[in-house]
């Protein structure tokens, strides 16, 4: 009797597992409705994590897309929905980030605003420094227009000559990757208080590779490594300009703009709490923007200039917009001043070409995961209804810019489709463009990325011709952050 009651148990409580685990998931479920990435995605997400595991993830899921159509079920509470109308539900309607990112983003144990969850907080400290990077502010600032007059005509473009004038072959994706965080770190801490990686080298080559680890740790891991000790002491650097009016008589010194509005607003934020900032929770901001502004920014102008490098003719016609500037960023002029900001901006074939970059090679492709919110009514997505609280669900760049009817041939590089088009096409065009994400989680520096990628393209093409040397790699990794596979661009620069 006993024996035949545990028997009993066992297959109720079997048959309870079943109920819960794979026929609610599989037939009940508001899930249940949605096209399934694979016959086991309701009750398992093996499927997809295999695929994520061999860097294939983000692939696999525009080739689900296409197939089943604008939304995908990956797992038991995983979602993929890859429309303008989904951006706006899921994006601009504030749904809280996953917890992938606080394990991925946060820096010294401090949170910064990738890494915050919660919409609240994030947009609290977002104020802090948000119209430092509106596009206004950028193109009337005083000490950017400045230190870009010393970066690129006192840095960039002697490197640039010399390399053409020895015939010496360059590793771009190296170089531009320290290009990006000159400028950045000259924005946020001051010119004298940045970066030299255009210049140095050997230290610029051993940050990257001390780099490659970092992203790879938690943030328990990350505790005291070199690159959170070099990003404090510039930190540190910078609070002692701020501090020292002899250090603003140098010439070259520009101010520490986002350091310092950060920092203030952050200290009178904790005295009305009653508590003492923390150098260390700025730190942790700093180091954010000093990450997303040097590899993104490395990687555009990586594929840029490889696609141009094949298109001797193409070259051709930007340089010649590119001379209409007044002045125009030429070699022989490195005395000069740039042309505004608001001038290059308004090249239509430089906007092009870097706009169809970003779209082809968006540099952070992959999913931008968040949790749908716990309401009395669920959530609605792409026509799906009562999608219960605590579901994952992401959109990503990769699949958006792959619409073939909003982007024909959308595997090629034509950066004639964005100065051909036609008002309402390309409308159309920038609702799936999504580079940079949207709502108010998108990229904060997204305005000081182009505006300065523009600028170092215009004092490339201005001056030079390039050529492929070594392009074996070149393929992008499929990641979170993509570069090519390579790690590599060798190209060849000739002076026109």
């Amino acid at each position: 009797m006993a024996h035949l009651t545990i028997i009993v148990g066992v297959v109720l409580l079997l048959l309870v597992l079943l109920y819960k685990f794979v026929i609610t998931p599989a037939f009940l479920s508001p899930l249940s409705k949605i096209p399934n990435a694979h016959f086991s995605a309701p009750i398992t997400s093996l499927w997809i994590q295999s695929k994520r595991r061999t860097c294939a993830g983000t692939r696999t899921i525009c080739s689900l897309h296409q197939k089943h159509g604008p939304i995908v079920r990956l797992g038991p509470n995983e979602l993929s929905a890859c429309t303008p109308s989904a951006l706006k539900t899921i994006y601009i309607g504030g749904f809280a980030k996953d917890t992938w990112y606080f394990d991925a983003f946060v820096n010294y144990g401090e949170p910064n605003m990738v890494s915050m969850l919660e919409h609240k907080p994030h947009s609290v400290q977002k104020r802090m420094v948000s119209n430092l990077y509106s596009k206004s502010f950028l193109q009337g600032s005083e000490d950017l227009q400045n230190a870009s007059n010393h970066l690129i005509l006192k840095r960039f473009l002697p490197i640039m000559q010399s390399v053409a004038e020895n015939g010496v072959e360059m590793d771009v994706l190296d170089f531009f990757q320290g290009v990006g965080m000159d400028f950045t770190s000259a924005y946020l801490f001051g010119l004298t208080n940045g970066t030299n990686f255009m210049h140095d080298v050997e230290y610029r080559r051993h940050w990257l590779q001390q780099y490659k680890v970092f992203k790879e740790q938690l943030p328990q891991e990350r505790l005291g490594c070199e690159i959170e000790t070099w990003c404090l002491s510039m930190c540190k650097d910078a609070e002692n300009f701020l501090q020292s009016e002899n250090a603003k008589e140098n010439p070259l010194a520009t101010q520490p703009v986002v350091y310092g509005r950060l920092t203030q607003q952050l200290r009178e934020s904790s005295k009305s709490a009653g508590t003492e900032l923390k150098l260390e929770t700025a730190a942790s901001e700093m180091l954010d923007h000093l990450i997303a502004g040097h590899e993104t920014s490395g990687i555009t102008l990586s594929y840029l200039t490889y696609e141009l490098s094949q298109r001797p003719s193409l070259q051709e016609r930007l340089r010649n917009e590119l001379l209409t500037l007044s002045p125009p960023i030429l070699y022989s002029h490195h005395d000069a001043s740039l042309p505004s900001a608001r001038s290059i901006e308004a090249l239509p074939l430089l906007d092009s070409v870097l706009q169809e970059t970003l779209r082809l090679y968006a540099a952070a492709p992959a999913i931008q995961p968040r949790i749908t919110p716990y309401t009395p009514t669920g959530t609605t997505i792409e026509g799906y209804t009562n999608i219960p609280g605590g579901v994952r669900v992401a959109a990503n760049a990769y699949t958006l810019h792959r619409n073939a009817t909003v982007f024909p041939e959308p595997l090629k590089w034509i950066p004639e489709r964005w100065v051909d088009a036609k008002p309402e096409r390309k409308e159309e065009m920038k609702r799936w463009f999504w580079a940079f994400g949207s709502g108010g989680r998108m990229c904060l520096g997204s305005n000081f990325a182009i505006q300065d990628m523009k600028l170092v393209v215009a004092a490339i093409y201005t001056n030079y011709t390039t050529k492929i040397v070594d392009d074996e790699g070149i393929e992008q990794a499929d990641t979170f952050v993509s570069g090519p596979v390579g790690e590599k661009l060798v190209l060849r620069f000739q002076h026109v």
